[in-house]
């Protein structure tokens, strides 16, 4: 084979993956080609051919019942495919695309503990608790973190209690209060509560029906608590209550 050859081999493989990468993120296309397209994606089995059918988690398809009976379909192909061959292209899909939780579904089903985490910590690393335009990426990976029963897991969702983006910071206050780890969370959520740049109502409100559901003892941060129990809460110097 030539070196002309080998060029036009290369171009003409990567022209069919292009292709086929555009079926399947055609929300429009019929559900039977975009069918075939993953297909064909995943008997290529190399990660670039990964990382494009795992586009198809990245769309929503006209048809709702069709599109989460593709996603399901593919969750399960994936699943089912050496972890060796598919972690690899999980990690790179999660670190440059933002539609990830199908994709850290399957790392969960697939990797073992370190391997799950060395994908987490880089697409932590890759998004801090700094101003981003989309946070939509930081609620996918504070809901999977949420799910894992691990000790460190409060200590990366408390980081995110000063996310710039008020959605990122209520969602970490429901995740710490939903775990409930009051060793690794309550002074963190009293500073919350009481942080001068707090301006959502829902974020403090959050916080003490959380330490009122809870009843974390409280004695000694009652000058952080006091000036926002508002209507609906009351602080009997030792716990938050309801009224």
């Amino acid at each position: 084979m030539g070196l002309r050859d080998l060029f036009s081999s290369s171009a003409r493989s990567k022209s069919r993956l292009d292709k086929l990468i555009r079926k399947v993120e055609n929300k429009y296309a019929q559900s039977p080609d975009r069918y075939a397209a993953m297909e064909d994606l995943l008997n290529m089995a190399t990660v670039p051919s990964l990382i494009g059918v795992m586009r198809r988690f990245t769309i929503a398809a006209s048809k709702s019942i069709e599109d989460e009976e593709e996603k399901g379909w593919l969750y399960r192909r994936l699943s089912g495919m050496p972890p060796e061959l598919v972690l690899p292209a999980a990690k790179e899909f999660c670190l440059n695309h933002d539609n990830i939780a199908w994709v850290l579904r399957i790392v969960e089903e697939m990797a073992d503990p370190a391997t799950e985490w060395d994908i987490i910590d880089a697409v932590l690393a890759k998004h801090p608790p700094v101003y981003e335009r989309d946070p939509s990426k930081k609620l996918q990976l504070l809901t999977h973190i949420q799910e894992i029963d691990d000790p460190q897991v409060p200590t990366i969702i408390v980081r995110y209690l000063d996310d710039p983006d008020e959605g990122v910071r209520f969602r970490a206050v429901e995740a710490l209060l939903d775990i409930a780890d009051e060793g690794a969370s309550k002074e963190a959520l009293v500073a919350r509560l009481a942080h001068a740049d707090e301006d959502s109502l829902r974020i403090r409100n959050r916080i003490l029906s959380g330490f009122a559901s809870l009843g974390w003892e409280l004695a000694g941060h009652g000058d952080a608590i006091k000036p926002h129990l508002g209507y609906d809460f009351e602080f009997d110097g030792t716990r938050v209550r309801a009224k």
